[in-house]
């Protein structure tokens, strides 16, 4: 297996909330190929693994950024009231950016949508020819008003950002539940061994997908050549932390998932379901709470092209532009109407990744250079909130030097 194939398979395998959606590999890919300037900037180790699986802004106000550089105090604050976004808690949310650093070292925000937490990936060795991928998490502490390395093998914030969700090892024969500012670990044995742990959207239930053994190991085969190590998913368990009820469901894999080795389980967006990447397709299989397979929601999109999916209030879907003005899109759920996210303020915007509000978006972007460049590649990116309706962007992080070298760091995404 080549480089290439490699990432592909991979990132298929890996989460929507880092969380990256299944065939982003091969459009990154593709479009590198064919043109460098338009491919996307591929999330290297976003749950990238992350596993797959997440998350108005009113006074996008001008001079809330200064210097024609693009810098920026290091906390942003997007102030004073927006006529276009609908009243409401969402519309009092304020924008809070560190846009000169990479990783952040303060708070990422927008709308209900917070960066809580965020990881950086590394190729350790194993056994034999076998290699295993390492994620080092840091976690938002409110307090400290930064983040801090965590000692966990796996985490997911909870919505609001006060607790988080851990595992001390993957396979972990246990799941915890630690609160941001200190205190004990409250945990909970599990009769089948855990490899990832997710939050349900509104909190209070935890899913946890079972393996048997690590979920992140390829074999190397050669110099730049590797075999994944299929999953050996089990199946899945869900968590009352209330109540201290959990329940098993089996669910082995059913396919190769494209040669993916981690086969997550991901919360649909209210909670009343769960889902997993099917192959061939990328479509999705749903599941209820007892386990059992069920239809495919009526608003759930036939096909998904990028990891933001449909906005909050279902007007908008993140796309793929279908000229080469642009690399990503929004089409209007109503009129059927594409509008291409052409460049704007700098900006190439690469890839769409988290919904703050209706009618802004979380991206990745290149700085941009000349009519359709990137300066350097387009791995060196950062994060932007994009207006979908006029364009307007503010800058959230420092850029990326490379998202696809290792130790890159990658946003969690979750609900503010």
């Amino acid at each position: 297996m080549t480089i290439d194939e490699l990432v592909r398979r991979t990132l298929h395998g890996w989460s929507e909330e880092a969380r990256v959606p299944a065939d982003l590999a091969s459009r990154a890919l593709g479009r590198r190929r064919r043109s460098r300037v338009r491919a996307f900037a591929v999330v290297a180790g976003a749950t990238a693994a992350v596993v797959a699986g997440a998350f108005a802004v009113p006074g996008l106000v001008a001079g809330g950024f200064s210097g024609s550089d693009g810098t920026a105090p290091a906390v942003a604050v997007a102030t004073g009231s927006d006529p276009s976004t609908a009243p409401g808690p969402a519309g009092t949310r304020e924008t809070l950016g560190d846009a000169d650093s990479a990783p952040p070292e303060t708070l990422v925000a927008a709308g209900d949508t917070a960066v809580y937490a965020y990881y950086t990936s590394m190729q350790e060795k194993a056994t034999g020819n076998r290699e295993v991928r390492r994620l080092t998490w840091y976690l938002y502490d409110g307090g400290a008003g930064t983040y801090r390395k965590t000692p966990w093998a796996w985490l997911d914030p909870a919505p609001g950002g006060e607790s988080a969700a851990v595992l001390e090892s993957i396979p972990a024969r246990r799941v915890g539940v630690v609160t941001v500012r200190g205190g004990d670990v409250r945990w909970f044995d599990l009769e089948h061994p855990a490899g990832a742990v997710s939050w349900s959207p509104d909190g209070t239930r935890l899913l946890v997908t079972n393996y048997d053994d690590d979920s992140d190991q390829v074999e190397v085969m050669g110099k730049d050549a590797w075999t994944v190590i299929p999953a050996a998913r089990t199946g899945f368990t869900l968590i009352d932390p209330a109540a201290g009820r959990q329940d098993f469901h089996p669910a082995a894999v059913e396919s190769d998932g494209g040669g993916a080795s981690r086969q997550d389980f991901f919360w649909n967006a209210d909670g009343t379901l769960i889902w997993e990447w099917t192959s061939p397709g990328r479509s999705k299989k749903f599941y209820g709470m007892d386990g059992v397979p069920r239809p495919v929601p009526p608003d759930e999109p036939v096909k998904r092209e990028q990891a933001a999916g449909l906005s909050p209030g279902g007007r908008w879907l993140a796309s793929n532009s279908p000229d080469r003005t642009a690399v990503t899109a929004v089409k209007d759920m109503k009129s059927g109407e594409v509008k291409p996210l052409r460049p704007v303020d700098g900006h190439w915007i690469e890839q769409l990744v988290a919904w703050a509000d209706d009618g802004h978006v979380i991206a990745w972007a290149c700085e941009l250079k000349g009519a359709d460049g990137c300066v350097k590649s387009e791995f060196r990116n950062r994060l932007l909130l994009v207006d979908v309706r006029g364009g307007a962007v503010v800058p959230l992080t420092g850029y990326r030097e490379n998202s696809l070298r290792p130790g890159a760091w990658a946003p969690v995404f979750s609900r503010r």
